[in-house]
C-alpha cells in the first residue's frame, strides 16, 4: 500500500506521518509538499560536492535558525572551509546545484537535506544525503533534489520517505502526487483563500488516477457559517460524497498543539486567546493522527464521516495550573490581544496576514467552547482520548 500525505511537513502531516509507520514501519508513503515557495529557503552545502562517497562524508553546515525567511536570507552564509568572513568572500552566493549562481531562477532549483538538520551543533555533524542511485557523474548530477519545506527537525518526519513537492492547484502536479497511490490524506490548508478549490482538485485527481481511498481532515465545527474556512471545508466534503471514490471524512476539534506549554513554563504566563473563564475543549493531535491511521489500515471505515472529539473542557487558569503542577513553578493564565496575538500565531498565517480571520475563530470558542461528545474517539482509538495533562507532559519533556 502506498499513502499519499499532503502537506508532510507540517503540524498535522508530521503527526500522521508518525502514526502510520508506528503501525506499520515499512509502510510506503509519499508526502506532497504543497507549498513551492517554501523551496526557496537557505540551504548551504560545499561546492564541489560530487556525491562521490568521499565527498558524502564531508558535514552540511548551515546557520544555525535560519528558516529561509527573508530576514533569515539576509544573514552571511559560512559554507566553505577557510572562508574568513572577508567583504568578498561573505558575498558569495550559496552554491548547492552545479551551476547555481544565486540568481532568482537558480535558487528555486531543489536540494535536499537530511530531514530534521536544523543547524545546531548535532545536526552540523551529520552527513550529505543525495538521491538514491546518484552516482556523482554528469548525468546524475542534472537530477534536482528535493528538501522539505518547514522541516523542524523534531524527528516526526522519518528518513526514507518518498518526497515530492509542487502546486496543488497546477493539475501536472496533482497527477504525478497521486500516481501510483493507494490511499491520499490530505487536510485543508488554514485559511487559504482557494481551500475549496485545492481539495476538489486533488479529489478530480485521484479519481482520474483511480486511487483508491481518500481520507478528508476538515473540521468539527464546519457548520457554522461566520467561521472562516467552514463553507469551503463542506464543499470539499460534498465533492468528495459525489467523486465515486471511496472515502473517509474525520472532523477533529481545535488542537491542544496550539497551547504553547513549554513557553508558558519559561515564562510563568500561559496566554489565551479567549476570556479567563471559558473553557476550551481541545484535542489531541496525536489522537487525530492516530485515528487517522485506524480508517487508513483498517477496514470498515468507507463512506463513512467521523466528529473526533474530547470531552475535558479546561479554563486557562486550569490549564496554567497544570503546567505550574507539572513543572514546579507558578504559572498563570493570561489573555493575548491585539499585537500578541498577531505574534502568537503568525505561524498559522504566512503570507495572509489575517487577524481578523482569527478574531473570528476566537469569539466563536470564547461563546461555545467548542464542546462535543468523545464516543466515536474513544471508538476509534480503543481508548480514552488524551488529556491536556497527558499533553504537556510530553510537550515539556520533549522541550
Amino acid at each position: 500500500m502506498r499513502i499519499l500525505v499532503v502537506g508532510p511537513t507540517g503540524r498535522t502531516g508530521r503527526h500522521v506521518i508518525a502514526a502510520l509507520r508506528s503501525r506499520e514501519a515499512e509502510l510506503s508513503v509519499r508526502g506532497f509538499c504543497r507549498t513551492p515557495s517554501a523551496l526557496a529557503r537557505s540551504i548551504e552545502v560545499i561546492p564541489g560536492n560530487t556525491g562521490g562517497a568521499q565527498a558524502l562524508a564531508r558535514t552540511v553546515e548551515v546557520i544555525p535558525g535560519n528558516t529561509g525567511g527573508a530576514q533569515a536570507l539576509a544573514r552571511t552564509v559560512e559554507v566553505i572551509p577557510g572562508n574568513t568572513g572577508g567583504a568578498q568572500a561573505l558575498a558569495r552566493t550559496v552554491e548547492v546545484i552545479p551551476g547555481n549562481t544565486g540568481g532568482a531562477q537558480a535558487l528555486a532549483r531543489t536540494v535536499e537535506v537530511i530531514p530534521g538538520n536544523t543547524g545546531d551543533a548535532q545536526a552540523l555533524s551529520r552527513t550529505i544525503e543525495v538521491i538514491p542511485g546518484n552516482t556523482g557523474d554528469a548525468q546524475a548530477l542534472s537530477r534536482t533534489v528535493e528538501v522539505i519545506p518547514g522541516n523542524t527537525g523534531d524527528g516526526l518526519v522519518a528518513d526514507g520517505l518518498e518526497f515530492m513537492s509542487g502546486d496543488l492547484e497546477n493539475p501536472a502536479d496533482r497527477a504525478q502526487a497521486v500516481e501510483g497511490v493507494d490511499v491520499v490524506v490530505h487536510y485543508a490548508s488554514a485559511f487559504h483563500p482557494r481551500e475549496a478549490a485545492l481539495g476538489t482538485g486533488l479529489i478530480d485527481a485521484a479519481a482520474a488516477a483511480g486511487v483508491g481511498r481518500f481520507v478528508y481532515v476538515s473540521a468539527l465545527d464546519n457548520l457554522a457559517d461566520h467561521l472562516p474556512g467552514s463553507a469551503a471545508k463542506r464543499a470539499v466534503e460534498a465533492h468528495l460524497a459525489q467523486s465515486g471514490l471511496e472515502w473517509t471524512v474525520l472532523r477533529p476539534q481545535r488542537y491542544m498543539q496550539n497551547i504553547d506549554v513549554p513557553g508558558a513554563a519559561a515564562s510563568g504566563t500561559l496566554g489565551m486567546p479567549v476570556p479567563p473563564g471559558t473553557r476550551l475543549a481541545l484535542i489531541d493531535l496525536a489522537d487525530v493522527a492516530e485515528a487517522v491511521a485506524t480508517v487508513v489500515l483498517e477496514t470498515g471505515h468507507a463512506f463513512a464521516s467521523y466528529d473526533l472529539a474530547s470531552e475535558e473542557a479546561l479554563t486557562g487558569a486550569e490549564m496554567a495550573a497544570v503546567v505550574g503542577r507539572l513543572t514546579g513553578r507558578g504559572v498563570t493564565s493570561a489573555p493575548i490581544q491585539g499585537a500578541g496575538l498577531a505574534e502568537a500565531w503568525a505561524d498559522n498565517l504566512p503570507k495572509l496576514q489575517q487577524l481578523e480571520l482569527l478574531e473570528r475563530v476566537h469569539t466563536h470558542q470564547a461563546r461555545h467552547g467548542g464542546r462535543a461528545n468523545a464516543n466515536v474517539l474513544r471508538w476509534l482509538l480503543g481508548r480514552e482520548p488524551g488529556s491536556f495533562e497527558d499533553y504537556a507532559r510530553r510537550e515539556l519533556a520533549s522541550a
